[in-house]
């Protein structure tokens, strides 16, 4: 076998291990491709759901703050109130 021989068989195992290398690449783009379509597809609904449950809690929140909000103001005036129930109690009962 020559040295010319040697070089064709090599130059042409090269060009058939490119040529599958590159098929190998296209076949992966294309997969990666449908993947990203199939995963924006996906995470459509799971976005507007997650949306969904945030504009919720951010609605319990402010009634929750509201109620909390409004109790705090009424219980400075009760506790007064009892206060003053008491001392007039005490005098009653003297």
């Amino acid at each position: 076998m020559s040295l010319e021989n040697v070089r064709d068989i090599a130059v042409v195992a090269l060009a058939a291990v490119w040529l599958v290398a590159t098929l190998m690449m296209v076949i992966t783009g294309v997969l990666v491709w449908r993947l990203i379509a199939v995963v924006r597809a996906d995470i459509s609904p799971i976005l507007r759901s997650a949306r969904s449950t945030v504009e919720t809690v951010q609605d319990t929140v402010e009634t929750v703050g509201d109620a909390v909000k409004d109790s705090a103001a009424s219980t400075p005036r009760t506790v007064k109130g009892l206060r003053r129930a008491a001392r007039y109690a005490s005098w009653f009962w003297r």
